[in-house]
Order: structure tokens, then sequence, then C-alpha cells
């Protein structure tokens, strides 16, 4: 499946969400940056995810990072939690690791380091989530297998997506236009149903859905009930076959030489029949049915 969705932040200013609706399955809003401080929000960001609540748009967050070490990761964990705590995201929360000049400079281990840290919190706090950056950066900084358990959405402005690695979002563009929103817009493709996901499991604040009851277990039937049941068959094969002789005798009365055996019986659908037969009984069998016209 491929939805098509914008991520957004203040540069994007006051956006019309009412026209954005049906130009989108989704949004990903910046709900900050850097650490917990209050001058770090996006000053969008109630604006627009109170929008998104109100018009029903599936929406997720990122937080843009700006971590050197692990207690700024964790701080940046914080910073996010206070934001989204009154909402339901039907999205993931993505952390966006790609700063030039505060993180392009340090080892891959300490980047992989606070982006687990970051990552491993915002799961205990029972929320999905994940990491956004540029394609060269998880190829060449964000490739160790310790982040092969989070989902990746990765930033490559190209007609094809070419991450080679596991990724639940493609960003395609950065040129995007879209009514309601005044000038350029990021485009994105996501490729998973993440609201079916979230909701199933039961993260970011939504229920996870009660399990089917399980079917009550059928009565095993009693031995006499068994026997009615049989007993019940049985009488019912004899008044069918009881009608049936005198179909018979009705027929050979009309014209006896037609039918040259006494029938006694006939199957008029596959079953299992019971018979009754006096000593004196012929049984007789013949594939076919009778003919009441010709006898044959």
């Amino acid at each position: 499946m491929a939805l098509r969705g914008i991520d957004v932040s203040s540069h994007q200013g006051v956006i019309n969400w009412e026209a954005v609706k049906s130009q989108i399955d989704f949004a990903i809003i910046r709900c900050g940056y850097a650490g917990d401080l209050k001058a770090y929000d996006d000053k969008q960001f109630i604006y627009n995810a109170t929008e998104c609540t109100r018009l029903g748009i599936p929406f997720g967050v990122y937080l843009y990072s700006y971590a050197q070490n692990i207690e700024n990761a964790k701080s940046e964990v914080a910073h996010t939690l206070r934001l989204v705590k009154d909402f339901k995201l039907s999205y993931p929360i993505f952390y966006d690791v790609e700063d030039p000049q505060y993180q392009a400079g340090l080892s891959n281990d300490l980047l992989t380091e606070i982006c687990n840290t970051y990552c491993s919190e915002i799961e205990a706090a029972g929320y999905y989530v994940g990491i956004y950056s540029s394609l060269n950066w998880f190829r060449t900084k964000l490739n160790s297998s310790v982040l092969d358990r989070y989902d990746k959405w990765v930033a490559q402005w190209n007609s094809i997506d070419q991450a080679d690695f596991t990724h639940g979002m493609w960003q395609y563009s950065s040129d995007g236009s879209i009514t309601g929103i005044t000038g350029r817009v990021d485009l994105d493709i996501a490729y998973y149903d993440y609201p079916e996901i979230i909701k199933k499991a039961g993260l970011n604040g939504f229920q996870k859905p009660a399990p089917e009851p399980e079917p009550e277990p059928t009565p095993e039937a009693s031995c006499e009930e068994l026997l009615n049941t049989a007993n019940a068959k049985i009488e019912a094969l004899q008044k069918e076959n009881e009608q049936l002789k005198e179909e018979l005798n009705n027929m050979q009365e009309k014209d006896p030489e037609k039918l040259d055996v006494k029938l006694i019986f006939t199957c008029p659908k596959k079953a299992t029949y019971y018979l009754s037969l006096d000593k004196d009984d012929e049984l007789y069998y013949k594939a076919g049915s009778v003919d009441k016209q010709n006898g044959s």
C-alpha cells in the first residue's frame, strides 16, 4: 500500500487544514526541537495537532534533535512526551537525526547510542517510534544493527525510492504544493497502515481492543438423545417407504404389465436407508430411476 502525506512545522505558518484534508492521507507534525524547554516547542504544534484531531486527519509527530550526548537525548524524550500527552497519534513519533552542525561530527557509536536511548524510552512510554534521516546518513552513520528494531523514515528527494533496507516511510520531495499551505511543503509516502498497527497494539494513547471471546463449546449429546434422533430418522424413512409402496401399487393397478417385478423400495436421494423385509421377500438392485411412463 502507499498512503500520501505531508510533514509540516512552523515554517509553513498557519495552515488551512480544512482545505488540506482532501489532498492527503496523513500528516507528520513537528512538535519541537532540542531539549525540554518551552522555548523549543514548535509554535504551531498545538494548533496543527488540534486541527488534525478536530478534522479526523491521521497524524504523527517528529522532534528535531540537537542531541550530542545521552543526557541531551533524555531531555528530548521528556520534551516529546510533554507535548504529545494530550493527543492520540495514529502515526509514529519520529526522531529527526540529521543536524549538520551538532551531530555530523559525532561518532557512529555515539549517534547510535543517542538514537537507541531516545527510541527505547519513547517505546517504554507506550508509543510507536521511528527514526528520520537522509538516505546517506542511514547508510553511513545510522547503519548499526542496534537500530534495526526501529522503524525508519527515509529522506531522499527523488522519483524512485532507492533505500535498500526496511523502512516504513519515504520523504520524496521538499518542493510540494498543497492547497491550504502557503509555500513549499515536504511530501511523503507511508508503506504501512500505521493507524491499524498502532490501534491494534494499543499504542499512542489508544486502548488495545479486547480479544474476541472464545466460542462456547457445543455440549455433547447424551446416548438417549442420539438414540431418539436415530429412531426419528428411521420412522421418517419408514413413512417415506410406505408412501413409495402405495405409489407403486397404484401404478400396478393402472397398468400391471408395465412392471414385471414387485418394487418395494426406491432411493430418491443419497442417504442411509433402513428396510424391513419379510421372510419370502426378494431384493433386487437396479441403477437409475423408475420411469413412470415406460416402466424402465
